[in-house]
């Protein structure tokens, strides 16, 4: 039974009824324990799979046994080594020179996840324990490879882990990179791995007691020797398996609006079969029991606001999706069903040919092929990610496509973000999830205000979003035929297919086609968004009334959206105009210090001025500088703003040109030149965000300094901490499978972070003024009679009908927000209550002169 709380109160308040009395209340109760069920399936599962890679050691209950006997094996393997160095009479063992410079550490490890890749087996003692000594032999020639030539090595690393996944195809890629640099190394026999692995085997033995070694006869003259976990190891692991199993359910919709969150530690599903969700997605449980007196109505209310929106499947998108899954369909809007095919090798290439005995011509076949191979293997291995998650989604909708309505719990972030917690398909998904799901209930489009907002969402789906308002409606009536034609028959009217987001535009096609033939009586049931523009920067721009940055985010009326993307580009061909026209020179010479002699010599590189004529002529576009703006506010770098040019642009760019890419070698040093520019550019834009940024993490440091974590009020009464700790750990570097491992040995320790304290506190601070601004606008959309929300932090939805008053009350809420709070002063003030009696925080960032009020008048500042 549900106790009778204010759970219960809130909920007959909601819905009219007590949540025992709602007519889907068994079928909920059932679906949670479908839900626990479906968890416990999925985990034994993986257990399973696991065994059968000879993986165990992955489990999670291994992982625990691993770090707590991480210890005991050092201590063992010190023990061993510190023997053979002391001088006693004897032959030492042979495993002796083979592990006394070894990373301690590193062998270690190895050799308990070599132990629990089987534990639920028996293996044959002396196959281990080559197995075992060959995965030692590789960390420790890598290692001296990486000291021969760290540069080589790393980039033969990353290269590696980006062609292929396999860790017997990685081993070999770099042991040929690491001859090839002329790293020495002396491969160990046979009988030098079996005597090196049985040591340490048999060493894990003695000191965890974890596993043990039996003898068995199997036949009159023949006796095998195992390695085999001990049974008090498999009860432990059974019990944890068993404890871990029912953790992860696999959380779906629910058909009774969800438990309402009444305290930080009890929402969202109803019936205890499920793990109890926790208000605030952390591990800090005395931070939670600490948000139990903390007054925070309006978080509470819009939270459940939020998550008592009732869903349905939209019927229409979800058959035309099907047909074309079940078809196979070769549209891009389906992941294809088919890898594509491998280019085949060349015909003269040889089982044992070596690159050396190839001639120019066919070298540059091979590295051709291999570059095409790698393209297509690793697009096949995203395909079937896609396909999977494609047909997950689809699963869950088939699930729920004849509910007459359903929902979604939400929890939120530390920062306080909203987020819905069923996975697969939930409001908050990709392009194909948004266009199954609509609003279960309808309202009614009753005015020409109401039909514009739907013609703005449906215009948004095509790109069409850089123009005003009016312009966005007319190419919807433009383009009506069109729209219509896709509703009636989209598997041959295919307009939809060409819009940004084609399952939202079948969506809106279907959505328009009843608007037209029913006009002012139809109902609507679509979420119409509207999307901030650089929302981290409106918010910094609003805080510090920074008029250009404002303007630039559309703080402020204009006739069409100001397009910060674009301005930011269009200072950044400025510069580079100026670079080239001052640099006629193609190369200039450069300073380097020689890694052989360590002396500085004069190398000739490009020069700046030839890498700006070549951007200019690859020509620079709001595409490029997009990512970089959009992520300054969250506490991107210079060297972020490098690594995104690298990948979004110049990684892409050196695939489609080929040979007639520019630039030398991978381009980076192209990125890192126009990363830099772009830098230099958004601090001309956006000065003043720049400005709070840095003295926010001059006062994060301050505090870390004092072992303090960060603590904050945001305007809708939150409180948030941010503490990021330190681990007493080791942090162990394997060049194994596709990364390097890094294991935490040991459980967190209390230590602030100083270092993360410092770049984490941009992002989360930003993030929390956004999210308070959210949550603030539901509240005050719930009072105002809207009951439907579609809501992605920065990107607020509901029906058409209400479309034009959520626009108003955000805009609203928003310059209240900022204008009852100087978020920047209450911060400090906070922030010096926790400090030292006489502690001074930094200056405050000055302000500017903008006039918030303009908010309530600019059309794009949520469009």
């Amino acid at each position: 039974m549900i106790e009778l709380d204010t759970t219960n109160e809130l909920f007959l308040a909601a819905h009219g009824c007590l949540p025992t009395e709602h007519e889907a209340w068994e079928k909920q109760i059932a679906l949670e324990e479908e839900m626990r069920s479906a968890g416990i399936a999925r985990f034994e599962k993986g257990l399973e799979k696991n065994r059968e890679k000879n993986a165990e050691a992955s489990n999670l209950s291994s992982r625990r046994m691993i770090i707590h006997a991480h210890a005991q094996v050092i201590a063992g393997l010190e023990a061993f080594l510190a023997e053979a160095s002391s001088g006693k009479a004897g032959k030492k063992h042979t495993a002796v020179a083979y592990l006394k410079d070894a990373d301690l550490d590193v062998v270690a490890h190895l050799t308990l996840r070599n132990l629990f890749d089987y534990v639920s087996m028996r293996m044959k003692l002396t196959p281990l324990s080559i197995r075992l000594a060959a995965m030692v032999e590789d960390e420790l020639f890598f290692n001296a490879f990486k000291g021969h030539d760290k540069d080589a090595y790393e980039y033969a690393r990353k290269k590696i882990s980006e062609q292929t996944h396999n860790a017997v195809h990685q081993k070999r890629a770099m042991t040929k990179h690491a001859k090839h640099k002329g790293a020495e190394w002396q491969d160990w026999s046979q009988d030098v791995k079996a005597k090196v692995g049985l040591k340490l085997i048999e060493i894990a033995v003695e000191q965890t007691g974890l596993f043990e070694i039996v003898r068995q006869s199997e036949g009159a003259h023949n006796t095998n020797i195992y390695v085999v976990a001990t049974k008090e190891t498999l009860d432990w692991l059974a019990t944890e398996n068993s404890r871990l199993a029912p953790l992860s359910p696999v959380y779906l919709p629910t058909l009774v609006p969800p438990r309402p969150w009444t305290s930080p530690f009890r929402g969202g599903y109803w019936s205890g079969r499920v793990r109890n969700l926790r208000l605030i997605k952390t591990g800090n449980r005395q931070y939670l029991m600490d948000l139990e007196s903390v007054d925070m109505p309006k978080v509470y209310h819009s939270i459940n606001a939020m998550q008592n929106t009732a869903w349905s499947i939209n019927h229409r998108v979800y058959e035309v999706m099907a047909s074309l899954w079940d078809n196979q369909s070769t549209l891009a809007c389906i992941p294809q069903a088919d890898d594509m095919p491998l280019p085949e090798k060349p015909m003269w290439l040889a089982p044992e040919m070596k690159r050396e005995d190839m001639s120019p011509e066919q070298l540059e076949e091979f590295s051709r092929w291999k570059s095409e191979r790698t393209t297509i293997y690793e697009a096949n291995a995203r395909a079937v990610s896609k396909r999977l998650a494609f047909s997950r989604m689809l699963g869950v909708a088939t699930r729920f496509k004849d509910e007459e309505e359903f929902y979604f719990p939400h929890q939120m972030d530390f920062r306080g973000r909203v987020y819905a917690v069923p996975l697969f398909l939930n409001p908050q998904g990709d392009d194909a999830s948004h266009g199954l799901l609509q609003f279960a209930n309808s309202v009614p489009i009753t005015n020409e205000e109401g039909a514009d907002w739907l013609a703005i969402h449906g215009a948004g789906l095509w790109g069409v979003d850089k123009c005003s308002m009016n312009e966005r409606v007319e190419w919807v009536m433009a383009n009506q035929r069109e729209i219509l034609a896709s509703a009636e028959n989209p598997y041959d009217n295919r307009f939809w297919l060409t819009a940004e987001k084609p399952w939202q535009a079948l969506a809106f096609c279907f959505e328009w086609q009843g608007y037209v033939a029913e006009g002012f009586a139809f109902h609507s049931h679509l979420p119409v968004q509207m999307d901030g523009t650089c929302n981290g920067l409106q918010n910094f721009s609003a805080m510090l009334l920074d008029e250009i940055g404002g303007a630039a985010v559309n703080l402020v009326p204009s006739d069409k959206p100001n397009d910060i993307y674009a301005t930011v580009a269009s200072v950044l061909i400025a510069k580079l105009r100026d670079i080239a026209a001052a640099c006629p020179e193609d190369t200039t010479t450069k300073e380097v210090k020689d890694k052989e002699t360590k002396e500085n010599k004069t190398i000739v590189v490009e020069s700046d001025g030839s890498m700006a004529r070549k951007w200019l002529a690859y020509g620079i576009t709001r595409k490029v500088t997009k990512r970089p703006v959009m992520t300054l506010a969250y506490g991107a770098s210079e060297f972020g703003f490098r690594e995104q040019v690298f990948t979004d642009t110049v990684t892409p760019w050196k695939q489609a040109a080929g040979e007639a890419f520019p630039f030398e070698g991978t381009g980076f040093a192209a990125a890192s030149f126009l990363g830099l520019l772009i830098w230099d550019c958004v601090g001309e834009v956006v000065v003043a965000a720049a400005g709070a940024m840095d003295w926010l993490q001059k006062v994060a440091k301050i505090a870390a300094k004092e072992s303090l974590p960060v603590i904050w009020n945001t305007p809708a009464g939150l409180k948030v901490m941010q503490e990021y700790t330190t681990s007493e750990q080791k942090r162990l570097e394997l060049t194994f499978q596709k990364v390097r491992l890094q294991l935490s040995i040991d459980v967190a320790s209390k230590k602030i972070d100083k270092r993360k304290q410092g770049s984490g506190i941009s992002p989360n601070w930003v993030h929390s003024m956004d999210a308070a601004h959210m949550q603030l606008t539901v509240s005050r959309c719930h009072d105002e009679g809207i009951r439907s929300f579609s809501l992605i932090h920065d990107s607020y939805g509901t029906h058409a009908g209400n479309a034009w008053a959520m626009a108003q009350f955000l805009r609203e809420e928003f310059v209240k927000m900022y204008g009852d709070h100087d978020v920047l002063a209450e911060f400090g003030r906070e922030i010096t209550a926790m400090l030292p009696e006489g502690t001074q925080l930094p200056p405050l960032p000055e302000k500017g002169s903008l006039d918030l009020s303009q908010v309530l008048e600019s059309a794009f500042f949520f469009a």
